[in-house]
């Protein structure tokens, strides 16, 4: 089943940790993951309620962060970059199989992507340990050109009516799998060869994603309530990590990134969950 396949990229990710030195890649392949949906993106109609989505994205990742902060500082920021996250690409996919409304998730993708690629270099910088020297500017111009650059070619192209582009957009669930692979192997190498964190630390990170994977989709049911449960709670439940991960390999290290992994991990478990639902609510 395809949608089996981001997981089996993460086990071999895992198996395969060798193909970290293959991680440089992850940049370019997120920009070319990036562009594919972005062609497709069509919005006619402006759902206030998605503003409530955006958010619900920031007050989350603030809130969770002064509740772990007291307790273990370099915990929160795992978490706060593991909420922070915005709505997956992928979620508009997920929604037409759940036969929901489309349209309003892939406007919670656009409001999102923006807001968060413009404001989480600023937000890093102010969070991230004096020790830790990272420069917002540079930060700033490296989310530029990964994520806006394809959304503006995206509509540029589109513009000009070149419709053999739409006919490859299935290519970006491919690209996607080899993004979780790639990440897979570079977190577990570092884990390994690396990192001086201790298994404790790991499962701290991981229990965590869980528990805001969890509370994001319950907490977009309510935001949706009985008109957009499922839009809403799939918009801020399924998240884009592999631009939060990305982040973390390129401008902070590499544990940072296991948060969004780990989150990866739990979302396309219950994606899975729910598609079979689906699929045997049809037989």
């Amino acid at each position: 089943m395809k949608f089996l396949l981001p997981i089996l990229a993460i086990f071999l990710g895992i198996l395969f940790s060798q193909a970290y030195i293959y991680s440089f890649l992850i940049k370019y392949l997120l920009m070319l993951m990036l562009f594919f949906p972005f062609l497709k993106l069509e919005i006619t109609t402006f759902y206030l309620n998605t503003i409530w989505i955006v958010v619900a994205n920031i007050t989350i990742a603030f809130l969770i962060y002064w509740l772990v902060f007291p307790f273990d500082p370099e915990l929160a920021f795992f978490c706060f970059l593991t909420s922070i996250t915005p709505t997956a690409t992928a979620a508009p996919a997920v929604m037409n199989f759940l036969q929901g409304n489309v349209e309003y998730v892939s406007l919670s993708v656009l409001l999102t992507n923006n807001v968060i690629a413009l404001t989480i270099p600023f937000l890093i910088s102010l969070l991230t340990p004096q020790s830790t020297h990272i420069s917002t500017q540079e930060v700033l111009f490296s989310i530029l050109f990964v994520f806006i650059l394809p959304f503006f070619l995206a509509q540029l192209l589109k513009k000009l009516q070149i419709k053999f582009l739409v006919k490859l957009q299935s290519l970006s669930f491919y690209i996607w799998s080899i993004l979780i692979f790639l990440a897979s192997a570079k977190a577990t190498n570092f884990i390994i060869y690396e990192s001086q964190t201790n298994l404790t630390k790991i499962m701290a990170i991981a229990i965590s994603s869980l528990v805001i994977c969890i509370l994001n989709f319950w907490l977009g049911k309510i935001i949706g309530g009985k008109k957009f449960a499922r839009e809403a709670s799939q918009s801020l439940g399924q998240k884009n990590t592999m631009f939060t991960v990305w982040l973390a390999l390129t401008f902070l290290q590499p544990i940072a990134a296991l948060g969004p992994m780990f989150y990866l991990f739990y979302h396309n478990l219950y994606n899975c969950y729910q598609m079979l639902k689906i699929n045997n609510h049809k037989l």
